[in-house]
């Protein structure tokens, strides 16, 4: 026996069936997309790098909620973009466009009113100014802040939703994401904001103890390249305040040797700023300022300038840059390297007192032997001598008359020998190291970067002659023609003397390698030649393509 239901009772029934399965295929719906929800936020929460946090952000936002393209900005302490994360874009159209956004149009607006954005077509919003050439068509959008209350970190980014537009439950997903997204950056930034603090101590200590210990040829070289590390800058130097700069580089070699001869121009104001006021500096350039291309943001990103003080003033100021395009630098890498800064002035003053309590010690070892000489030494030396006069007359036969004179001639030449070596003893005391082992170590130092041993010759009184405010030129000049022709010459051989004669010292460094060239660059020799016109003396630099660069420099004596 069949059964069988009216056709009315029965429409009812099927549709009631149809309602019921939609409605199950919705919770089912809905329990994935909360389930891959829940997946986005452990992943999302699962890592401190904060450069993998952000890429775990954009991955996930995209799976959630289905868009073809996801970017994700972070904002800098002074409100502009510093990192921009993207997803979705091939690296072919990511070269057409060139750069990435800089914070205009509809993300800037973003930026500056952090509240969602959900839109059938960006272009449509009074703030959209259109894409670049070779950017993507792109139509749908959903814009969200990254928050936590009134902290915004950044903004979440979603464009082309595979489904034709995004709804109020993708922008409710989404919204969830970004609360956790906030709690994970701000826990990434506190473990990198940890790992700098604990990277400034490294370094902070290991360039104090290297002071210390004295173990080092120039202080403030170690005082630069620790700061270099700490930061983790591409380049750093030292302004001196008389035109002569110390400059380390990093990963910016290239940018170094590009502007060599422009630093005291590209930091005049920077420096000027500091020796001014006393207060470090963080320097962020205008990147979407015009210029020429040898501007300073063409070259250089973020710098940070701090003073060095001795003496209660200002001696020198430390910088501290990256090059543009890397991330720029914050308030509390500023705070970090002023802290820095701030130790090693204790510890240069504290080398400084060591170095001068060597020189009181070796000044009063050298009184003490000079004395011991005078008192004793000559006197018992006279004494001989007067006895042997004494016994002239008594000897008659003139060979021994002839050799007793010849004695008596013997000692009266090492009293005055010993007599010139006690002014010598207290004659030259500024000069607490030889000019020739200074030099000798500065040639050490260079042989690395020039791959060859340098042929090194000295002539005429050379530590005698050369007063310390010279000796310190001449040390900066073999240096920086040394650092030269290990950057430009490509040289198989390296020649360098040192010659005293009559008043004048002469610097001599030549090589064998491809010459200047065509550039226009001087190469630091400006501060050669200021070097050598302040002790009256001259420059000189020949070159020829393929046959080498010989400089010549020379400055007078001042004792």
């Amino acid at each position: 026996m069949e059964l069988s239901f009216p056709d009315l009772p029965r429409l009812e029934l099927e549709e009631a069936l149809a309602e019921l399965t939609d409605r199950a295929a919705n919770v089912l719906q809905a329990q994935g997309r909360l389930r891959a929800l829940l997946r986005a936020n452990a992943l999302v929460g699962s890592e401190l790098n904060l450069s993998v946090v952000l890429r775990h952000i954009v991955q996930a936002a995209r799976e959630l909620v289905g868009a073809r393209y996801v970017a994700l900005g972070v904002l800098a302490e002074d409100g502009t973009l510093e990192k921009f994360v993207h997803l979705g874009m091939d690296s072919e159209s990511v070269t057409r466009i060139g750069h990435l956004p800089r914070g205009h149009g509809l993300l800037g607006y973003l930026i500056r009113h952090p509240e969602p954005v959900r839109l059938d077509d960006l272009s449509a919003h009074s703030a959209a100014i259109g894409f670049p050439p070779g950017h993507p068509p792109m139509g749908s959008f959903l814009g969200l802040p990254i928050r936590i209350r009134d902290t915004v970190f950044g903004n979440l980014y979603l464009t082309e939703s595979t489904r034709g537009s995004f709804t109020a439950e993708d922008e409710q997903l989404v919204a969830s994401l970004a609360r956790t997204a906030a709690v994970a950056i701000q826990n990434a930034r506190l473990f990198e904001d940890s790992e700098r603090r604990r990277r400034w101590q490294g370094v902070s200590t290991q360039a104090t103890q290297q002071l210390f210990t004295g173990d080092h040829g120039r202080p403030l070289e170690v005082v630069v390249g620790f700061a270099l590390q700490g930061a983790g800058g591409d380049f750093a130097l030292v302004d001196r305040g008389d035109g002569d700069q110390l400059v380390v580089g990093a990963a910016a070699d290239d940018l170094v040797e590009r502007l060599a001869d422009r630093w005291a121009s590209v930091l005049e104001s920077t420096v000027a700023s500091v020796r001014r006021t006393g207060q470090p500096l963080l320097v962020i350039p205008d990147l979407d300022a015009g210029g020429s291309a040898d501007d300073l943001a063409k070259h250089v990103g973020s710098m940070l300038a701090v003073p060095l003080l001795e003496a209660e003033r200002v001696a020198d100021v430390l910088v501290v840059g990256r090059v543009a395009g890397r991330a720029p630098f914050g308030h509390t890498d500023l705070e970090q390297l002023e802290t820095y800064a701030g130790h090693a002035e204790l510890a240069l003053e504290l080398d400084r007192s060591r170095a001068d309590r060597q020189a009181m010690a070796l000044l009063q070892e050298h009184e003490r032997i000079a004395a011991d000489l005078h008192d004793h030494v000559i006197q018992e030396l006279f004494a001989t001598g007067m006895g042997l006069q004494g016994m002239l007359s008594a000897v008659d036969r003139p060979e021994l008359r002839a050799r007793l004179v010849g004695y008596v001639d013997a000692l009266d030449a090492t009293i005055r020998h010993i007599r010139a070596t006690i002014f010598q003893l207290q004659h030259d005391q500024t000069m607490t190291e030889p000019l020739k082992r200074r030099l000798l170590q500065v040639v050490e130092e260079q042989k690395a970067a020039l791959g060859t041993a340098v042929d090194v010759g000295f002539s005429g009184p050379v530590d005698e002659h050369v007063s310390a405010h010279l000796a310190e030129d001449v040390v900066a000049v073999v240096r920086e023609a040394l650092s030269n022709a290990a950057r430009h010459a490509h040289a198989d051989t390296v020649r360098m003397s040192v010659t005293v004669t009559g008043t004048f010292i002469e610097v001599q460094v030549e090589d064998d390698g491809i010459g200047l060239g065509n550039t226009t660059r001087c190469s630091g020799l400006a501060n050669l030649r200021r070097r050598a016109e302040r002790h009256h003396g001259r420059l000189e630099v020949t070159s020829s393509p393929g046959h080498g660069t010989t400089l010549r420099w020379t400055g007078r004596c001042e004792v």
